[in-house]
């Protein structure tokens, strides 16, 4: 920048954008979803099969769907457009999310526990650190930046960016008081 230098952490920035939009698609409907051909199974614990009845409509809204596949598995049907298509497997997200759900004890219908999964869906989906963008990429997601609410930090709290004054500069290289 004119004033010194602004580092980006491009999947802490790309995690925000996604967020943001998702929340804003969730408030319009359901998300779009995609029925698989072949059903992953996740094997769950009894606990995780009781916290899955409380957390029906939550799923419905995210666009997962889950049915049970015996006493101790759930198939998934069908899971969100966008996480299929970054490359996200349905049976991980869904056994993690169920990992979470136990483990934070994910309250049926509260905005916190939508907030939650929406952030476990952005990280996701999100580019990772040191994946190579290319230049229109850079600039589309550089671009986001200046449209997202509270884009200076992910939804985890990290920081996106992080700037450098030229002062800043000149102290780490002992280039002060001329």
């Amino acid at each position: 920048s004119d004033d010194g230098l602004v580092i980006i952490d491009q999947h802490a920035l790309h995690e925000r954008s996604m967020y943001e939009q998702l929340l804003a698609r969730v408030g319009r409907g359901p998300l779009e979803s995609q029925r698989l051909l072949i059903p992953p199974v996740v094997r769950v614990s009894a606990r995780q099969m009781a916290i899955l009845e409380q957390i029906q409509p939550l799923l419905q809204k995210l666009g997962v769907e889950l049915s049970a596949f015996g006493p101790d598995s759930v198939a998934v049907q069908s899971f969100p457009t966008f996480l299929f298509d970054k490359g996200v497997e349905p049976g991980e997200f869904v056994a993690e999310m169920l990992e979470r759900a136990e483990a934070e004890g994910f309250a049926p219908g509260s905005e916190e526990t939508l907030h939650e999964v929406l952030d476990m869906m952005s990280c996701k989906a999100a580019v990772k650190a040191g994946d190579p963008l290319t230049p229109d990429e850079i600039d589309a997601l550089l671009a986001q930046r200046h449209l997202v609410d509270r884009s200076s930090n992910c939804p985890h709290g990290r920081p996106t960016t992080l700037r450098l004054s030229l002062r800043d500069l000149e102290k780490q290289f002992k280039r002060t008081g001329f």
